[in-house]
């Protein structure tokens, strides 16, 4: 497991939450990163980056965990995600994760049209909406004129990491390509610090044992979350049998209604075939007789016949239970007689 965790530990890169996480907690990087994403908003300066900051909404609420959070010299809020698997429920992420962030917008007593803006922002190691995008942006709209957008402060951005497409400005390209450890200029400034700044986290030893303890936790975290995966899929599965066996069980009542309607059409065919069945239950049974005097007529000529021959008495009785399948109160009777 060692082994394992320390070759994991040396091929990690950007694409690694955990290594993008410290990564990104360096200042120079994380404003150079947000400018390239949002060029338009002249970022000029930003807060020191916080490292997996806890916002709850409500008391009773889940807590989300921001992998970088930060804000801006106007006042933006800025939540940068790197997404490793998908779990199938980006969109609903996104949704918790802008309400956390636009909680921090409203300060109180402060007019609305007032809140700070809000972006969040993930860098998935997937396309997150499966339509070959490089980049989706994403705003509210109005459903009946859809190029009409909502100006509310939000907005998400997701980045489709392994994408080819090249459709993002150049600059951009060049952190994507780090991400995904494509080959990159190395002449951009940022592939410049990159590089060094990753360089300094896997030199970090307190850092590699964070990360081998969290590895560690997060196989057994995924073990768990298997099992309990298989275990929903059996109970979905149980109660799909239950409702199937529950529609046989309705269409087989149907089916007995129809059957007593036809029993009840039919009951001299009924008494007709139950005379039948007694008639042929005395013929089998007569039958049966036959067959059990003709062999004890068949047993008692072959006792018979052996005796004539000189055969013990405990060989004949062995012969004939076994050929016969008797019992032995049977092989006694047939000698007592």
């Amino acid at each position: 497991m060692n082994e394992f965790l320390r070759k994991k530990w040396e091929m990690a890169g950007l694409s690694d939450d955990y290594i993008f996480n410290k990564v990104m907690l360096d200042y120079d990087i994380c404003l150079e990163v947000l400018r390239r994403i949002l060029p338009d908003l002249h970022i000029k300066k930003i807060k020191l980056p916080n490292n997996q900051q806890e916002f709850t909404v409500a008391p009773d609420a889940k807590a989300v965990r921001f992998d970088i959070y930060t804000t801006d010299e106007q006042g933006n809020h800025y939540d940068i995600e790197m997404q490793v698997a998908d779990h199938h429920n980006i969109a609903k992420r996104i949704r918790y994760y802008q309400t956390a962030s636009s909680m921090e917008a409203y300060d109180k007593g402060q007019p609305y049209e007032q809140a700070d803006d809000s972006y969040v922002i993930f860098f998935c190691n997937f396309d997150p909406f499966q339509l070959g995008q490089q980049r989706y942006v994403l705003h509210k709209h109005i459903d009946e004129i859809p190029e009409q957008i909502i100006e509310d402060g939000q907005t998400d951005i997701l980045f489709n990491v392994p994408s080819l497409r090249h459709d993002v400005d150049p600059k951009m390209q060049a952190f994507l390509d780090m991400i995904a450890q494509r080959e990159v200029e190395a002449t951009d400034p940022l592939v410049v610090k990159l590089k060094e700044r990753i360089a300094v986290v896997k030199r970090n030893r307190k850092w590699r044992s964070e990360y081998m303890r969290r590895s560690v936790y997060e196989m057994d975290q995924e073990m768990r979350e298997k099992k309990i995966r298989e275990g929903e899929r059996k109970v979905r599965d149980g109660k799909r049998e239950i409702l199937e066996g529950k529609r046989e069980l309705l269409e087989g009542k149907r089916e007995l209604q129809k059957g007593k309607r036809e029993i009840q059409k039919s009951k001299r065919e009924i008494k007709e075939g139950q005379d039948r069945l007694k008639e042929k239950e005395q013929l089998i049974q007569e039958r049966e007789q036959k067959l059990h005097e003709n062999q004890q007529t068949i047993i008692k000529t072959s006792i018979v016949a052996m005796r004539e021959l000189n055969i013990d008495e405990t060989t004949i009785k062995k012969e004939i239970k076994e050929k016969f399948n008797l019992s032995d109160k049977e092989i006694k009777d047939y000698f007592a007689e």
